[in-house]
């Protein structure tokens, strides 16, 4: 019997730099696999190949997705043996436990000399623009995240915290209960999605398909739909259950999502720029609304609306960028992909597999 494929994505734009969660999964990990070497697209291949291998076996894989690349795979982890296959010369993670769970396997010798130096220039521009594509999406939205507190700020002197707080314990008695496991709960780390030039994509649908209970918080923002998310983790975590934390993919501080596994529950912020409501047949579907707790005047909704332009613009900027930052990604991975040797690679990638038997 096959497994199952539960997709995410490996790293993020976001107004604070780039994004990734793979030092936490490492951490995660029993046996990692540190794959080096340039970035290609045969790259993303050969960690599809490992993902289909232990699928097979029936074993559930996670796969991480590129932010920008639909296509691209950058890193695998296979749940049950807790195996985590990452590009990692991309993210500057090295290896730290080597001759314990830490394996290396690079492929910068799969790399023909006489074909790099053909390309070599083109190489260097692609690369160089690439970095310059990035750090102007980066900048944009760093600016859309200043805008974001801006909008914040007006919400949160409308709001009536105490009537949050209220909700929000009443909420974690009925989620509880009395529970409480003789063990200290475990606390992982994901990503809910990034900004592509396509717009802000997220793998919500995919994260939670097996899931019972989805909550979906609809609030404005500021009006503490991250904070809310963090105290459900802490409050697992006492009781001794497990808690992942799924992060946002624009603002590298702020939760998007918390999911308790032995409760089959989750709860995530359901506004922009991801508004889900509950699905026809889905029981487990429910709405949890704090912006009932906000009231805005005239003078806030005015306000808001002047940043909330301000704030589209920047977010519509920054996706211009990502487009171009794309087309750089992909000409260099194209460039890299035509300097490999299919002998040296077959010979280098066919030990991986025979030690995945073991």
């Amino acid at each position: 019997m096959n497994g199952n494929v539960t997709y995410y994505f490996g790293h993020a734009l976001t107004g604070q730099g780039v994004k990734h969660l793979y030092k936490e999964m490492m951490e995660e990990a029993e046996l990692v696999y540190f794959l080096q070497g340039a970035p290609t697209f045969k790259g993303s291949e050969l960690l599809k190949e490992l993902g289909y291998f232990y699928v097979k076996q029936g074993f559930a894989v996670e796969w991480f997705k590129h932010a920008l690349l639909e296509e691209v795979v950058e890193a695998v982890y296979v749940k049950g043996c807790n195996r985590l296959f990452v590009w990692a010369s991309e993210w500057n993670i090295e290896p730290t436990l080597l001759g314990t769970k830490h394996r290396v396997l690079s492929f910068y010798d799969c790399l023909e000399d006489v074909q790099l130096e053909k390309v070599g220039e083109q190489l260097a521009t692609a690369m160089e623009e690439r970095a310059t594509w990035r750090d102007k999406c980066i900048a944009k939205l760093n600016h859309a995240i200043k805008l974001h507190d801006d909008w914040e700020v007006v919400t949160q002197s409308c709001m009536n915290w105490q009537a949050l707080n209220e909700q929000v314990e009443n909420l974690k008695t009925e989620v509880f209960q009395s529970i409480v496991l003789n063990k200290t709960g475990m606390r992982t780390h994901r990503l809910l999605g990034t900004l592509t030039p396509r717009g802000a994509e997220n793998t919500v649908e995919s994260i939670t398909k097996g899931i019972t209970t989805r909550l979906m918080i609809k609030g404005k923002p500021g009006t503490g739909k991250s904070s809310l998310m963090k105290s459900l983790a802490d409050e697992a975590n006492a009781r001794g259950l497990d808690a992942q934390i799924v992060w946002c993919g624009l603002d590298a501080g702020s939760v998007d999502m918390v999911i308790i596994p032995e409760l089959n529950f989750c709860i995530f912020d359901s506004t922009e720029p991801h508004v889900f409501n509950p699905e026809d047949g889905r029981l487990g579907d429910k709405i949890f609304d704090i912006g009932q707790h906000c009231a805005l005047s005239d003078e806030a909704e005015t306000a808001i609306d002047l940043v909330r332009t301000q704030y589209k613009e920047a977010i519509q900027d920054a996706m211009g960028h990502s487009k171009r930052y794309t087309e750089a990604e992909y000409t260099v991975r194209r460039l890299f992909d035509n300097c490999l040797s299919a002998s040296l690679w077959r010979e280098r990638t066919a030990p991986l597999f025979e030690r995945l038997t073991k």
